[in-house]
């Protein structure tokens, strides 16, 4: 004779919903004025009014002669040398970059889900570095 353990009869419980305060009008204006977007847009508010008080005060000719110019004649040649670098290395890369796809095109999938995890945590750890 086998003994079994009785089962204690289950009783469904009501959920007890307990209601959300609702904050003031002025509490919720406080937060939404604190919030990370309104601080972007006093950031952004504020530069275009400096910027069109420094253009009301100098004069945009002379803003482009002595700001926009030499600034445009100093990132310009970095620019083009960056993007040239940039293109250099992506053609560099072409044998290693045919590697990787050839080792993903002939595994297995199983095979290629663990390349999957070992590639992401390869990435993962130069980023943390």
């Amino acid at each position: 004779m086998t003994t079994r353990a009785r089962r204690r009869a289950v009783r469904a419980v009501e959920k007890v919903h307990h209601p959300v305060p609702r904050g003031s009008l002025r509490g919720t204006l406080l937060r939404a004025a604190a919030s990370p977007a309104a601080k972007a847009a006093y950031i952004t508010i504020g530069t275009v009014g400096l910027t069109a008080l420094a253009v009301a005060l100098i004069g945009p000719k002379r803003i482009e002669r002595e700001v926009i110019k030499p600034l445009r004649g100093a990132i310009e040649p970095q620019a083009e040398r960056a993007e040239k670098l940039a293109e250099k290395l992506w053609a560099d890369s072409r044998h290693l970059r045919d590697q990787i796809a050839g080792m993903f095109r002939d595994a297995t999938p199983t095979g290629r889900e663990k390349l999957v995890r070992n590639f992401q945590s390869w990435i993962g750890h130069f980023r943390a570095t």
